[in-house]
């Protein structure tokens, strides 16, 4: 039998020099072994260079349902505790808003600049609703359960109206009169803070962006001066971090507390295709910007723990020539979707055959159905594409987040239960 195995294991193959094959079965055995071996250790070599690379390059799309995004190069950002939750509530649905225990901020929307300076309390024989709202019953009783909640309580100042915003910048004694009139606001309400949202349509010039900077450095002089804690923060939009219109945003991250950034309405109402309100990514195929293009930009000018990210609790909804991700809009069908409007649409789910659907460039849902022989499309915010938003929030260090708006939610905790995982 001993011969017969030698023989065996001796014999010359074709898929074995003759080199080798002379070699004793033990010694050949271990030369394969350690051929075996010595591949292993090339492709783990290769495998584990090709990661690296792979780590120090961001990735666009998330890699889980818990997933952080690979924005900067570094491994690891450190996480600042206690981040803002900004909470927006306009007098329009100051009956509908539940306050939420996450929320740190209440930030009422808004009493209207006049271009002199002044805070406009009547609209033709009516009370401004800004105004009026201002003095109920109900914005008592929500101010009141903030501060005693330990949070604080901010007054939007507004002004949209380009011939109004020219007057008031350009101005320095409007500026001084609105001063004026804001301490009276602050003595009469528990205000903790102001927000300045001065939004023009089309683009700025240098002499007003110089005059918002002046504007708002004298404001910050004033509440510095005048009292011990009212914040001073400000909203522009995402597109201002490579435009700045009416805003110089290095200038302006020096004088406010925090910069919110609405990062939202990258699609509107009018627009002529349907798309996500609010997209993570997308952009440079898709549409024309996202919110990962904006915010780079931003965090060269801010510091990251100013910056609060504008998150939408609402969506868009159009008449749409079919059910595709960017189908073309019929005109003057668009309109706000309230997350309560979708869930009313997707409760009729069979009658209205309503389809369910994710964009993975936007990381943001929308549902199409029919009512009424037409096609609809609404892009709206979910647990899933808020969580995203937290993820980012929390990669980049941000300030915390701004919510668009409270009242849009209705009584669903779908998205605070994220807010409250996600935000510490």
């Amino acid at each position: 039998m001993n011969v017969l195995r030698k023989a065996f294991y001796n014999r010359p193959t074709s898929r074995s020099p003759q080199k080798t094959s002379s070699l004793p079965w033990y010694e050949r055995s271990k030369l394969i072994i350690k051929l075996i071996l010595l591949g292993v250790i090339g492709f783990s070599s290769a495998l584990a260079v090709s990661l690296w690379v792979l780590w120090e390059e961001p990735i666009r799309s998330p890699i889980s349902s818990l997933t952080v995004f690979r924005f900067l190069q570094e491994s690891r950002l450190p996480t600042r505790p206690n981040k803002v939750v900004y909470g927006f509530l306009p007098y329009w649905n100051m009956c509908e808003v539940q306050l939420q225990p996450e929320l740190t901020h209440l930030s009422y929307f808004s009493l209207t600049i006049a271009g002199d300076g002044s805070i406009i309390t009547r609209e033709n024989d009516y009370q401004e609703p800004g105004y009026n709202n201002l003095q109920s019953e109900r914005f008592f009783e929500l101010s009141t359960e903030m501060l005693e909640n330990q949070g604080g309580v901010e007054l939007v100042l507004t002004q949209f109206n380009n011939t109004d915003i020219a007057s008031f910048l350009r101005n320095p004694q409007a500026h001084q009169q609105l001063i004026d009139s804001l301490d009276g606001v602050i003595l009469a309400y528990p205000i903790t803070g102001i927000n300045i949202d001065i939004e023009p349509s089309g683009s700025g010039s240098a002499r007003l962006r110089d005059d918002l900077t002046t504007f708002v450095t004298t404001l910050r002089t004033h509440l510095d001066t005048r009292y011990d804690s009212v914040q001073l923060s400000i909203d522009v939009y995402a597109s201002a971090s490579n435009n700045q219109q009416i805003w110089d945003i290095p200038a302006l991250a020096q004088q406010v507390d925090y910069m919110v950034v609405m990062a939202y309405d990258f699609h509107r109402r009018t627009s002529t295709q349907a798309g996500p309100v609010a997209p993570l990514f997308g952009g440079n195929d898709l549409w024309d910007s996202d919110i990962n293009q904006h915010l780079q930009e931003f965090i060269k000018f801010v510091p990251s723990e100013k910056i609060l990210l504008g998150v939408p609790f609402y969506g868009y909804g159009w008449q749409t020539t079919s059910r595709d991700a960017q189908s073309h809009t019929f005109p003057n069908t668009g309109s706000t979707a309230s997350i309560s409007r979708v869930e009313s649409i997707r409760d009729r789910s069979e009658e209205l055959q309503v389809q369910e659907h994710w964009s993975e460039e936007a990381l943001s849902p929308y549902i199409s159905y029919i009512e009424d022989d037409e096609i609809y499309v609404i892009y709206y915010e979910n647990s899933r594409s808020i969580s995203y938003k937290l993820d980012y929030v929390n990669q980049l260090d941000l300030g915390g987040v701004a919510i668009w708006a409270l009242g849009y939610e209705g009584d669903s905790r779908e998205l605070w239960d994220v807010v409250a995982r996600k935000i510490q």
